[in-house]
């Protein structure tokens, strides 16, 4: 760990403070070559712009993945669903699922009879033990969980040039699989989630994400002369994530009440570098995590 210290620091990259003790960990040596490298803002950017577009998945979209207790769990029921079809896991039951993610039993229960009545999660019957019921989620809710990891791996492409999203899109089986590999990287460690602060407390709103992502996007655009399309007026981001304007006001004042970045007429203003330097570091990591496992 010493030595990627003092490349780091021969690099000028200054480590997001949170990550200092984890750096002699596979995931982030590989993060570190990333940050290194020449085109590493434009494969971050390339991320922005894929997470903001207009998504297609319209229900239930914004109640999945725009909101961390959501999202952990179909995140975690897709893990448990994997390990358990692999022969390595117990079955995916509601049960299991409640003591595993975030949320109360209550609103894991009805996300989940939500996501059964979309027909994107099915229950079926143990035909050994009839009392059991098995969650199987279906491959439209695996693709949609996966739509931040496989755009993580389209940027790492361009930094390394490997073909793993071209393979990952040809077999939903794969993504399946990569999902329940991450999970287990979860469980026994989280090197990769809670060292970010502001990125955690922007997923805790709905929506709030994909806003931090609109608006690290706007700026990384203006700073390499290229075009963002997306305004940050309340109008735009509420039409373009299905969220209040209200709720947009108080999303954004997570970082704009704490001096951290200014909006004007629709457009970024001045971010501070221990922003910028947590949302760099953070998609570093995820770019290297699902990297790896998609090997």
């Amino acid at each position: 760990m010493d030595q990627l210290r003092a490349k780091l620091d021969r690099d000028r990259l200054v480590v997001h403070p949170g990550v200092e003790k984890h750096l002699g960990e596979p995931v982030w040596q590989l993060a570190s070559g990333y940050l290194g490298h020449s085109g590493f803002d434009r494969a971050v950017l390339a991320y922005c712009r894929s997470m903001v577009e207009a998504n297609a998945f319209r229900w239930p979209a914004n109640k999945i993945f725009a909101q961390k207790m959501r999202y952990i769990t179909c995140y975690m029921l897709i893990g448990l669903s994997a390990r358990f079809e692999e022969g390595t896991g117990p079955a995916p039951t509601m049960t299991l699922l409640q003591t595993l993610v975030p949320g109360s039993a209550r609103q894991v229960s009805d996300l989940i009879s939500g996501l059964r009545a979309g027909g994107y999660v099915v229950a079926e019957q143990n035909a050994r033990d009839r009392r059991e019921i098995r969650l199987r989620p279906t491959p439209p809710l695996v693709m949609e969980i996966a739509r931040s990891p496989l755009a993580f791996i389209s940027s790492s492409a361009l930094l390394e040039g490997h073909s793993l999203r071209e393979a990952l899109d040809a077999d939903v089986s794969l993504v399946y699989r990569l999902i329940g590999r991450s999970t287990i990287a979860f469980q026994s460690m989280d090197v990769l989630f809670t060292p970010f602060e502001t990125v955690v407390d922007f997923t805790g709103r709905d929506s709030g994400y994909l806003i931090l992502c609109a608006v690290m996007g706007a700026h990384l655009a203006g700073a390499l002369g290229e075009d963002w399309p997306l305004a940050l007026t309340y109008d735009a981001l509420s039409q373009r994530f299905q969220v209040s304007r209200q709720h947009v006001g108080n999303v954004l004042a997570i970082a704009t009440t704490q001096g951290r970045l200014s909006i004007h007429g629709g457009r970024i203003g001045a971010v501070e570098p221990s922003l910028l330097q947590e949302f760099s570091w953070w998609s570093a990591g995820q770019m290297a995590h699902f990297t790896m496992l998609a090997r």
